[in-house]
């Protein structure tokens, strides 16, 4: 039996949603402000809990090296099985496992560093995944999690598109968002399951020259499209809107991040 909507999108991929996803996916060094609160360092054992097609996993690694290993753990065996391809081409010491969850696929403190990007607002129970991060996370290791809050989301593309915009936007999230709220939720569930020194920053680039078209056309089209709320023709007249709006320079796309960092308590 197929599982929601919002998991078996991330299950079954097509093709050309992979390529998609390796543009969308991967690392830039804009991301930076992302995964620097995990303060890597050569040797440490760092888990990506989600890491998709590896292209974050590998420079996690790169920033542990040497003697470091990065662990990335993903529902998708296409992403497994790309990342340890492509694993070959980086001087780096990865590991890829596919698996669903929670709960995680690793003994109690395993890792000195767990990272988790832009997956928690996908999972059944984003407690219980926080909850199993923070069970893998060794005494004294830091713990990190960036994701969107869907409701804080700014699209402009003109007055004329506005309509048409909030009901693609309205009909994606409805079915491919288990947790739209989930950036402003981060900070009480790192407290709730037990991680202290908790920290929260809001980052809130502005793309107006259509950096997120590929998310836009691959992920958000295609989820308004599959949620039934709005018709292929329309879908496809919005992305015309967005291209145009691009190509006018009117074009606005803000999704703020949410980074929360907590750190595991030592032993007694």
């Amino acid at each position: 039996m197929a599982e929601a909507y919002y998991k078996q999108h991330w299950i079954e991929i097509e093709p050309e949603r992979h390529a998609a996803y390796d543009q969308i996916l991967a690392f830039h060094p804009a991301m930076d402000p992302l995964i620097r609160p995990l303060d890597l360092s050569p040797g440490q054992r760092v888990l990506d809990v989600g890491s998709g097609p590896g292209h974050t996993t590998f420079e996690l690694a790169r920033r542990v090296s040497p003697g470091g290993r990065v662990t990335g753990v993903d529902i998708n065996a296409e992403f497994i099985a790309r990342s340890k391809a492509r694993a070959r081409e980086h001087a780096v010491t990865t590991e890829f496992v596919q698996a669903g969850f929670p709960p995680l696929p690793f003994p109690d403190a395993s890792f000195d560093r767990v990272f988790c990007k832009n997956v928690l607002e996908y999972v059944d129970s984003a407690v219980d995944t926080v909850a199993e991060m923070a069970r893998v996370a060794a005494p004294g290791a830091t713990v990190v999690a960036t994701d969107s809050d869907w409701d804080m989301l700014a699209l402009d593309i003109g007055e004329e598109g506005r309509e048409l915009s909030d009901r693609v936007l309205t009909a994606a999230k409805s079915i491919a968002i288990k947790e739209p709220r989930i950036g402003r939720r981060l900070r009480g569930i790192f407290t709730k399951v037990g991680l202290t020194e908790v920290k929260t920053e809001v980052l809130a680039g502005a793309d107006v020259v259509g950096r997120s078209l590929p998310m836009l056309t691959a992920s958000l089209a295609r989820y308004a499209r599959d949620s039934g709320l709005v018709g292929a023709e329309e879908t496809a007249r919005w992305l015309k809107m967005v291209e145009a709006a691009i190509g006018a320079r009117t074009f606005l796309f803000v999704l703020p991040q949410f980074v929360v960092r907590g750190m595991k308590k030592m032993s007694p």
